[in-house]
């Protein structure tokens, strides 16, 4: 009686809950038959496997049922074998002889083997005592034979089992098993490449160690990684194709959505399939999640719409056509959708928001693979709290309010065709049942072989590359007259807007038990975490670009102008690409363009707005005649043919391959250099003199950005030594003049060493740029805030006022002002160079121009760009 109290208080509820027979279960859906049990071959004969939980936790709370949190441990679970579907069949606790009756682990994530006779799950033992977090035992792999009764977990070395979280295990149609882990085998490798101890990172949100897609043989053997994202890649299921669908959490800055993917299960062709505009199709327009991916008897897609931790544990089980859409209102590219793509897997009003339907509510669904449209279904009927009773939904009166009692989710069978319903296993009070399947054979999917196309040499280096047709491509039309921008008679480099194009990574972060990492050290927003820039290349006239990049490493695009500052929306979406894969796109992509992006062999998107060469063995149009072109390829494609695949650079390196010179002159070489500094360098540069996949550059703000203010910049006298001028920041933009007197910083900007008022452990040349920030004025020989008269909206002067609204007079009998401080925007926008103020006054003809070199302008925009922050490196933070 105490958890029902529990439950009751927790749910809203006053009343204890009484015994409901199964026709008041299911009297809010008169269109619905009940059967007493099922009588059929697949019932009968084939055993079911269940997982029963509590729906209060340890502290007596309501059991979290977290999507962004797959490490979570709720122990109370119960793994649970009936003979059949009969709700009276016996029934076993096949982990009662693992752990012991009664014991306190966590099970999860049920999968059937294509022959019906295993079963993959997810366990966590219970927890020790006296042991730190870090050191408890990790979710594991079991395996279970139905004709042995063996069952164990699938790594025999325990040791072996603690090197990281795994769940989410399916059969591939090889034998092996693909899984999410948090092992990151190869993510640690390029860890130890980039100079930094191996870890297991944290999600971009850095709540939990992040769980990527692995696979390994049926033994446990040969581990590989196969996904590389910075947060989770979720729930892998095998389409009837061969290829891997899965649910991946983008959650890079403002983004945080969990959207499905699919890729060959090598690794290779990793692409969104859909669900990125799709997240406002829950009931009344609400946010959905797309989880728990299935295939259903006849090759349809089916998953469940949920939100997180929603307060009844419903979702709303739907179809989706990725054949022929991207997104529920977006078919691909020559496809047509009578409707939307999303389907109601059933025709009651089921929910994934905050109340119960007066269907009932779904928690989770199991499809049989008979043929016959039915499911396991985890269902609650609606259930009500009138008089102090609890009572079906349909008992109260439709003019009234519903006060919902706890769900009651039992296991019943479904049938799609005849609408009926079976009770498998009753509800039970205080329980859940959250996940069932049927070890029944079913059909296997097509085996889908590792990629023969591989480059090996590039494989070797563990590099891939990126090859794009056109930045000026954005789902299939041109933002710019492609034609045009490639003739090199029509238009000169210094015109043509797209330049170059700069890659970055985005540090993993370490748990806290490997370095703690202080909120000051991320600057003046965590929103972009550290980064670190990858390389720049630049950009062909027709926008083409093909590149070497790092293979194994989450990386995101930013497109530069000739000053090297950002001129494209924020890339909101990581790319991967495996050793030796060429990753294709078209174009780019906006937030608000919904049309199909990145898919492999642009299969489904709009065709190219970049029509490439128009014959073979002739130049582009007016172009440089030694680079003759073979038809259809893209100006990157052919010079890549003709003179040698690209490598990333640490500079901004401008060469004139396609004006003809019997033309017209070619236009000059330029190279703007991190090594023309004469302040520290980012750190990482020299490694791009002889490029390798772990070159990465560094810019922190202590060491390489606030030493300009401080760098000497004068001229003299040639003969006499005399300074003739003086452009050093930090004499001007202080508050100590030179004869020692305070003065106002010059523009209202401090930049000076010296730790900052608002966060000590930030300069306040940090804070003065970066941060808002108010006007200031001597007043006494201080420098203290200035002070005015707040005004209304209107306009109108604020007086003193008493709590009766009389003006408030001073000894002279004169009203008193209401002062306020003069707020005064920051200078700088983390992410956004290009549209930051700072960078006005060195602008041809502003009152700078010219005190800052190109080089330093540069590195100010790079690491404005890549979102400003303090340090980039979790492990130089002093501690």
């Amino acid at each position: 009686m105490k958890n029902t109290r529990r439950l009751l208080e927790k749910f809203a509820c006053h009343a204890a809950l009484l015994p409901v027979t199964v026709a008041l279960l299911v009297g809010c859906k008169a269109d619905i038959s009940v059967q007493d049990e099922p009588a059929d071959p697949v019932t009968q004969e084939f055993p079911l496997v269940l997982i029963e939980r509590p729906l209060l936790n340890a502290d007596e709370e309501p059991l979290p049922f977290e999507l962004f949190d797959p490490a979570a441990f709720n122990p109370g679970a119960h793994l649970i074998l009936k003979k059949n579907a009969f709700a009276q069949s016996a029934e076993t606790d096949l982990l009662e002889p693992v752990f012991g009756k009664d014991a306190l682990y966590d099970v999860k994530d049920i999968a059937v083997s294509p022959d019906g006779n295993s079963l993959l799950f997810a366990v966590h033992p219970p927890l020790l005592e006296n042991v730190p977090d870090e050191d408890q035992p990790k979710w594991t792999l079991y395996r279970f034979d139905l004709k042995t009764n063996a069952i164990g977990p699938l790594l025999t070395d325990a040791a072996e089992r603690e090197l990281g979280h795994d769940i989410n295990p399916a059969f591939l149609p090889d034998g092996r098993i693909v899984f999410s882990s948090t092992r990151g085998t190869t993510s640690k490798k390029v860890l130890l490449d980039e100079f930094r101890p191996q870890y297991s990172a944290l999600d971009e949100d850095e709540m939990s160690p992040v769980f990527n897609l692995h696979r390994m043989t049926a033994t446990g053997d040969r581990i590989e990684q196969i996904s590389f994202n910075m947060s989770h890649d979720l729930a892998p299921i095998v389409l009837p194709d061969g290829h891997l669908l899965y649910v991946r959490w983008d959650n890079q800055s403002s983004r945080s959505m969990l959207n499905l993917y699919q890729m060959v299960p090598d690794g290779t062709q990793n692409q969104l399939v859909y669900g990125w505009h799709s997240h406002d199709t829950g009931a009344n327009e609400s946010r959905v999640e797309f989880v728990k991916p299935q295939i259903l008897a006849n090759d349809q897609l089916s998953v469940l719409l949920t939100s997180n931790n929603a307060p009844y544990y419903n979702s709303w089980p739907v179809t989706i056509d990725i054949a022929n859409a991207s997104d529920h209102n977006q078919a691909l590219y020559n496809k047509t959708l009578p409707s939307d793509a999303q389907t109601p897997l059933f025709p009651w009003a089921f929910s994934n928001v905050d109340t119960i339907e007066r269907a009932g509510a779904v928690h989770n669904m199991f499809a049989l693979h008979d043929g016959t449209e039915r499911y396991l279904l985890s269902w609650s009927p609606c259930r009500a709290v009138l008089n102090n009773v609890t009572v079906a939904c349909s008992q109260v009166p439709a003019d009234q309010t519903i006060t919902f009692a706890p769900p009651l989710y039992g296991l019943w069978l479904f049938d799609n065709n005849a609408k009926t319903q079976v009770p498998v296993r009753p509800g039970r009070e205080g329980s859940i049942i959250s996940e069932a399947v049927v070890m029944q054979a079913r059909h296997k999917a097509t085996y889908l072989a590792d990629s023969t196309s591989l480059n090996a040499d590039l494989a070797a280096e563990n590099a891939a590359v990126l090859d794009i047709r056109s930045l000026y491509d954005v789902g299939g039309d041109a933002q710019a007259n492609i034609g045009v921008l490639r003739d090199p008679m029509a238009t000169r480099s210094s015109d043509r807007p797209y330049r170059y194009l700069r890659i970055e990574r985005q540090v993993p972060m370490p748990p806290e038990e490997v370095q703690d990492v202080p909120n000051f050290a991320f600057g003046v927003t965590r929103q972009r975490g550290m980064r670190e820039i990858v390389g720049f290349t630049d950009v062909e006239p027709d926008g083409s670009v093909k590149v070497k990049i790092p293979a194994n490493v989450p990386l995101a695009l930013a497109i530069l102008d000739s000053q090297g500052k950002s001129v494209s929306w924020q890339h909101q979406q990581w790319i991967t690409a495996r050793p030796g894969e060429t990753l294709q796109c078209n174009g780019c992509h906006y937030p608000w363009i919904e049309r199909t992006h990145g898919r492999a062999n642009a299969q489904g998107e709009w065709p190219s707005a970049n029509p490439g060469a128009p014959v073979s063995g002739q130049p582009f149009p007016n172009a440089n005649p030694e680079l003759p072109a073979q038809v259809g390829e893209t100006m990157a494609q052919a010079l890549t043919r003709l003179v040698g695949m690209k490598t990333l650079k640490a500079a901004l390196e401008y060469q004139d391959h396609w004006t003809d010179p019997a033309k017209r002159a070619k236009e000059p070489e330029s190279k703007v250099s991190y090594n023309d500094l004469t302040t520290e360098k980012p750190v990482g540069v020299p490694c791009f003199d002889k490029w390798q996949a772990h070159c990465r550059i560094r810019i922190d703000y202590p060491t390489h950005i606030a030493p300009l203010w401080s760098l000497e910049r004068v001229t003299r006298d040639a003969t006499t030594g005399e300074i003739l001028t003086d452009h050093t920041c930090v004499n001007c933009h202080t508050r100590t003049a030179a004869d020692g007197t305070t003065q106002v910083p010059m523009a209202q900007l401090e930049l000076t060493a010296q730790p900052s008022d608002q966060v000590d452990e930030q300069m306040t040349s940090y804070r003065e740029i970066m941060a808002g920030d108010f006007e200031q004025d001597i007043v006494g020989g201080v420098l203290v805030d200035k002070l005015v008269q707040q005004v209304d909206g209107n306009g109108n002067p604020v007086w003193v006022r008493d709590e009766l609204g009389n003006l408030v007079l001073d000894e002279n009998g004169d009203p008193i002002p209401v002062m306020t401080r003069v707020p005064m925007n920051s200078f700088a926008v983390p992410g956004w160079a290009g549209g930051s103020r700072f960078f006005n006054v060195f602008k041809a003809g502003g009152a700078h121009e010219g005190y800052l070199t190109p080089t330093e302008l540069k590195l100010i925009s790079d690491w404005l760009d890549i979102g400003a922050q303090y340090y980039n490196s979790p492990f130089v933070v002093p501690q």
